[in-house]
């Protein structure tokens, strides 16, 4: 006798698939409310102390791949990045632009900037008050898998299928970050800091970590307390890197 089973079978106490290969969780700024949003179009936000579904975000003709909370943004397998009014359920503006599936995001400069990866291999800086792109990145040969800024918004870390990992410095309007960055970790191949930005250059190409893994960057994601970041592949392996300013590194050098 062959009894058949559902994969997921529905369940009173359960949220449902909450994280899938493609796609995780994110939280909101107080820890209490978790955005959902594995093998759907819609996002669902849940209180974690009831365990109820409070909201249902839905204007994605694909399935959303990625999530930010400052403001709420998303991507997805339809190309698009969506603002979203929690309290409002309901969509503020759209931003068009990518040609493949949206993979990452990042708010930058207080939430007034928004950073999104794609599987094109184009990083776009989005200026949220006008709704327009503000810069386009290109140089990756792989596609952009993740990409996450360190806590004082000083550089943005990719991660792809390339083997390098690639840091870009983060230009702000009110400070002029001219720092050094410096890894301690595999060889890095550097690149001038140019003293001389046009406007609308955010992000400039700082300098290249090797990687030794062959395989394809899964995620990075800085630790929000120290200068930290943690980068793991499709394989096994999770490689903890440790961001050093100026000061740091002499005074490891000696």
């Amino acid at each position: 006798m062959v009894k058949a089973y559902l994969l997921y079978e529905p369940t009173t106490a359960a949220l449902g698939v909450i994280a899938s290969v493609d796609s995780n969780i994110s939280y909101d700024s107080s820890g209490k409310h978790l955005l959902v949003l594995a093998l759907e179009k819609v996002i669902r936000i849940w209180d974690c102390d009831k365990g109820t579904c409070e909201t249902t975000l839905n204007r994605h003709k694909g399935a959303v791949i990625a999530l930010r909370y400052n403001k709420l943004a998303s991507g997805s397998k339809d190309n698009d990045v969506i603002l979203w009014d929690v309290i409002g359920e309901a969509g503020l503006f759209r931003l068009r632009g990518h040609h493949d599936q949206v993979t990452d995001l990042v708010f930058l400069d207080y939430g007034k900037q928004l950073v999104s990866s794609s599987k094109e291999k184009f990083l776009r800086v989005w200026d949220l008050e006008t709704q327009h792109c503000m810069q386009i990145i290109s140089g990756h040969h792989t596609e952009i898998r993740s990409i996450d800024t360190n806590p004082e918004e000083r550089y943005l870390a990719i991660g792809s299928a390339d083997p390098e990992l690639r840091f870009y410095t983060i230009k702000h309007d009110s400070v002029d970050e001219r720092s050094m960055l410096k890894l301690n970790g595999p060889e890095a191949v550097g690149s001038e800091y140019s003293s001389v930005q046009n406007k609308w250059e955010v992000l400039t190409l700082f300098v290249e970590i090797q990687r030794q893994s062959k395989d394809r960057v899964s995620i990075v994601r800085f630790k929000k307390s120290r200068n930290l970041l943690a980068c793991q592949v499709v394989g096994k392996i999770v490689k903890i890197l440790r961001v050093l300013d100026e000061a740091e590194f002499k005074r490891i050098e000696k």
